[in-house]
């Protein structure tokens, strides 16, 4: 099962969204971690086995956080950032696709679809 961290830029209601799919979420701020560094998040992401979920674009540097090297990160790039858009992107790419491509990739979510990043083979 694919469990979730919700970066602190990422309203309470898409980690309620994935909740009530039956994922494990746990938010950045209730642990404590508003305001800490990206490696803070990576770093607990990794070892929790968590996908990131955050609208920070600076995650998707694959120089920096190359696919394989954590669990998977999904940036949310939706402007602007409505809740509703948020959360109809995410079903749309669990209905369209094999919630596994999500494992070591970055995902690029948008309003129309998404692009994935996957690790090398």
């Amino acid at each position: 099962m694919i469990r979730f961290l919700m970066d602190e830029n990422i309203p309470p209601a898409v980690g309620r969204f994935l909740r009530d799919k039956g994922f494990d979420v746990k938010d950045a701020r209730k642990a404590g971690l508003a305001g800490a560094s990206d490696d803070v998040i990576v770093s607990l992401a990794r070892e929790e086995r968590r996908v990131l979920v955050t609208l920070d674009k600076h995650f998707t540097n694959i120089l920096v956080y190359p696919p394989g090297s954590h669990d998977g990160i999904i940036r949310i790039r939706i402007h602007p950032p409505l809740v509703e858009d948020m959360i109809k992107a995410l079903n749309q790419l669990f209905q369209t696709s094999d919630i596994g491509i999500i494992r070591g990739s970055l995902i690029i979510l948008q309003r129309e679809g998404f692009r994935v990043r996957r690790p090398p083979q």
